[in-house]
């Protein structure tokens, strides 16, 4: 018996691809046109990302885990740690370490995602809701292979990541370390 998100798949995944019409699959967005380069940004997000989504079941089974960057680990270790922070250059080289590994701040412009990639992230959660879908008791085998544990190991990390960059922009703007300086 086919499930209504496979009986969906389809025709979401060929409405990604080719850009036509792909933000009408989306509630909120009909009528919305789709560019040209819109289209392609959309088609190379969802060519980048379909791997990634059709083999989330390995995430559930514990046999593909997401790597913790080092700065996140060490945030983790001392988030409020001052240890080799005398100068202002290494206090705004540690917050872009962790700029790179948790992406921008609230402060920092957002990257603003266009409907071709609206469209593409879409189509990308349905192949990934998809895939899973087919893992019986699904929140028992992750809690049974370590997945889940892993999952709250790696929401620790950003966790203490978010928090470690908080404390050293309260530090740089207490020293008022500017990116000049840095």
């Amino acid at each position: 018996m086919k499930s209504a998100r496979s009986s969906v798949f389809l025709p979401v995944l060929a409405l990604a691809l080719s850009g036509v019409g792909a933000c009408a699959s989306i509630p909120g967005m009909s009528g919305v046109q789709v560019n040209r380069e819109e289209a392609a940004r959309g088609g190379k997000t969802f060519g980048e990302g379909v791997a990634d989504a059709a083999t989330a079941p390995l995430d559930d089974l514990n046999l593909r885990r997401e790597a913790v960057p080092e700065v996140l680990i060490s945030a983790r270790r001392a988030p409020y740690g001052t240890e080799g922070l005398r100068r202002c250059s290494a206090v705004i080289a540690q917050i872009d370490h962790l700029d790179e590994a948790l992406g921008p701040d609230v402060d920092q412009p957002q990257p603003a995602a266009g409907t071709g990639e609206t469209a593409a992230n879409a189509a990308l959660d349905v192949v990934r809701d998809t895939a899973t879908d087919f893992i019986p008791l699904r929140s028992w085998v992750r809690r049974l292979s370590g997945a889940a544990a892993h999952d709250r190991e790696v929401q620790a990390a950003i966790r203490a990541g978010l928090v470690r960059r908080g404390f050293l922009k309260g530090v740089a703007h207490q020293r008022r370390c500017t990116r000049a300086e840095g």
